[in-house]
């Protein structure tokens, strides 16, 4: 009863620090708002298959993501952030669950508590849980998947369904996201049994069940593409987007060693703690059971597939994130005080206790992130410096507490920290964002009746028209400042380039300027 309390403390925990981050925070205008923009486009056209980004044809993303789009869209008549948000904070809830009840027999309950606070906390999970994206449901998928395959290997009850829902769940991580939902499930799988001397049994999982729903599905979505898109669309989507994808990966146009760098903030701030048991679990002296094995398995053979794929991002770490973490917590009970652990946490509770002078520093000597002169801000990162002082001090004070009360103290701060600094987001958002000038644009065209609107010089303007609900034209500053377009328009530029437009109608938003030209 006491773990589940704690459990459930821990996920409404998650929530409230995230959800005034989605209810408050703006769309990216790069990938965020373009997926609005693409379905919005597809609801237009009346299409469910074949996408178009501003009429050229879009086969870079599977449907699945884009279909919730257009979902809430319709259901609600605006794109709204806190609703898209909960496609990626409920997957990320349930990712969790899903782990620890995988785990129960292997961890106890301090284990499973200390690895739920590390998996929650870590840096590009946290990150991905408040972020409009499609990887955090591909990761669902992939745990969901791997989950039922290993209930296929167990003999667990219930194995007859799992021969049918293991190709579904890899079926929609491939729906979701692309070949990476087929290929990652795949070779973890292939890997483990290998790893695990039962390679023969290759095609109990991977038999004629598996590929006959794979086939069959994959099927049914290309029929959907070429029925609205034509052979051209099915054509650019196999070959284009998924074949040569796959072969040109091999050249790498971001080093190999690309997540060796950047792992570091990946799993942050438990990187030390979670790799140095990795590695040290590599050895097979250490591994005691199968589970130990497949999850170790499965974070290691992701982290090599990804490093092999050539466009390499952080957030494509994230389905091996929950069993790295999960796999370290495995064996922390063998190194549960020793030096090395309480080190692994006190340099980061070190670099954390930076938090405020950091900020300070980096408010007064870069001017382009001015913005960061709030006091939320420094609110939330006087709550970070506090929690790192107060970790170091329980690390080494003279009456050192347990390492699940210092990792409960870390994650503390940081989802307090980012609770504190969400509120800040009205404010801070027109310079992360289009929404305030979109909102600030429709209410110039509402007064005016200027329905026409431009844009110069501002990054993925032609994505605004998920906001305005009407096309943002853009154009070079010689074709608006010269040439009498016969009506009257609005421009949206940055606020540096309103020395070229004097004696204009100019309304200020943020770093940006709407220019009213009769």
């Amino acid at each position: 009863m006491r773990e589940s309390r704690e459990r459930h403390l821990l996920y409404l925990g998650l929530c409230a620090a995230l959800i005034p981050v989605l209810l408050l925070r703006d769309f990216t205008p790069s990938n965020e708002l373009r997926y609005l923009s693409i379905a919005d486009e597809a609801l237009r056209n009346g299409t469910f298959f074949a996408f178009t980004d501003h009429g050229v044809p879009f086969t870079d993303k599977p449907p699945l993501y884009l279909w919730i789009v257009m979902l809430c869209r319709w259901l609600t008549g605006a794109h709204r952030m806190w609703l898209l948000g909960l496609f990626s904070l409920v997957p990320a809830i349930v990712i969790a669950r899903v782990i620890d009840k995988w785990t129960v027999h292997d961890l106890d309950s301090e284990g499973r508590s200390i690895a739920r606070l590390m998996l929650i906390t870590s840096g590009i999970f946290f990150v991905s849980a408040m972020t409009i994206r499609m990887d955090m449901l591909m990761t669902l998928f992939i745990v969901l998947a791997l989950r039922e395959f290993w209930m296929i290997h167990s003999c667990e009850p219930g194995v007859r369904h799992c021969c049918f829902t293991f190709p579904l769940y890899i079926f929609l991580a491939m729906f979701t996201k692309g070949p990476l939902g087929f290929i990652l499930p795949f070779a973890v799988t292939v890997v483990y049994l290998i790893a695990s001397g039962n390679g023969r049994k290759f095609f109990r999982y991977w038999g004629w069940r598996t590929w006959s729903v794979l086939i069959i599905l994959t099927a049914l979505w290309f029929l959907g593409m070429y029925l609205e898109g034509g052979a051209s669309y099915l054509h650019d989507f196999i070959v284009n987007q998924t074949v040569n994808r796959t072969f040109e990966s091999l050249r790498h146009g971001r080093p190999f060693y690309y997540y060796c760098l950047t792992i570091w903030y990946i799993l942050a701030p438990w990187t030390l703690l979670v790799l140095g048991i990795v590695m040290v679990a590599l050895h097979p002296k250490f591994v005691k059971s199968a589970i130990q094995t497949f999850f170790l398995t499965a974070g290691v053979t992701i982290f090599v597939v990804l490093s092999c794929v050539d466009q390499k991002m952080q957030i494509y770490m994230l389905p091996a994130v929950p069993f790295l973490i999960y796999g370290a917590a495995m064996f922390l009970t063998r190194f549960h005080d020793n030096h090395w652990i309480r080190l692994s946490l006190a340099i980061p509770s070190a670099m954390i206790m930076l938090s405020l002078p950091t900020l300070v520093w980096a408010a007064a000597t870069f001017p382009k992130v001015e913005y960061l002169n709030n006091g939320l801000i420094y609110a939330a990162a006087t709550v970070l410096t506090l929690a790192g002082g107060n970790a170091l001090y329980h690390l080494y004070g003279k009456e050192k507490e347990h390492i699940i009360v210092i990792v409960r103290r870390i994650a503390g701060g940081i989802g307090l920290a980012v609770f504190v600094a969400a509120w800040s987001l009205p404010k801070v958002g027109s310079d992360i964002g289009y929404g305030k000038l979109c909102r600030k644009t429709n209410e110039i065209i509402q007064k005016t009746g200027i329905t026409d609107v431009y844009a110069e010089n501002i990054e993925h303007a032609e994505n605004m028209d998920a906001l305005l609900n009407r096309p943002v034209r853009i154009v070079n500053g010689k074709a608006t400042k010269d040439t009498n377009r016969g009506k009257p328009f609005l421009l949206l530029v940055p606020q540096s380039e309103l020395n070229d437009l004097p004696g204009k109608d100019v309304k200020n938003v943020g770093p940006y300027a709407i220019v009213v030209c009769k």
